[in-house]
């Protein structure tokens, strides 16, 4: 897991993650259905372009609903996001050529108080989208496993042990 920074405060998650393909593989990830449901859910709507939509179904009904406010392939995705149950927020990512590979900035903001549970998640999520575009795909009955390591490791960082 090459995560190589983490923030999470003022309802905001920030993280910095290396992946060891060039960005046009990692923004497939993002563009293309398929690969989409490696690491997110399952493509409803994959429209990735300025005024596009996402709609992702993460499994049991729970729909993420993302208009694309601005698509810059392979490099820049601006999109809202939108959960059941929660306030709308933004998520923005950028995707910089590293040598061969690509840094992945991504930030997430107007939280509120679920920035905490949002890191956990999207460490979780980038972790699959890393083995899927590097060809390794991980199984999805490890994803909560996996998630609640990174909760509790968050958690050991902030002093917060459950």
């Amino acid at each position: 897991m090459p995560l190589s920074s983490a923030s999470c405060s003022g309802g905001m998650v920030s993280l910095a993650w290396s992946v060891a393909v060039p960005p046009e593989n990692v923004w497939s990830a993002w563009a293309d259905p398929t690969m989409l449901s490696h690491w997110l859910g399952s493509a409803v709507e994959c429209d990735i372009r300025a005024g596009g939509r996402l709609v992702v179904d993460h499994g049991e009904g729970a729909l993420s609903r993302s208009d694309i406010l601005d698509a810059a392939a392979p490099r820049l995705l601006v999109m809202t996001w939108e959960f059941p149950n929660e306030a709308p927020s933004r998520v923005s990512i950028t995707l910089d050529r590293e040598g061969y590979g690509t840094r992945l900035a991504l930030v997430h903001q107007q939280l509120g108080d679920l920035a905490g549970p949002y890191e956990s998640g999207w460490m979780t999520h980038l972790t699959f989208l890393e083995a899927a575009v590097e060809g390794d795909p991980l199984p999805t009955s490890q994803f909560w496993k996996l998630h609640d390591t990174f909760k509790a490791l968050t958690a050991v960082d902030r002093g917060q042990l459950e």
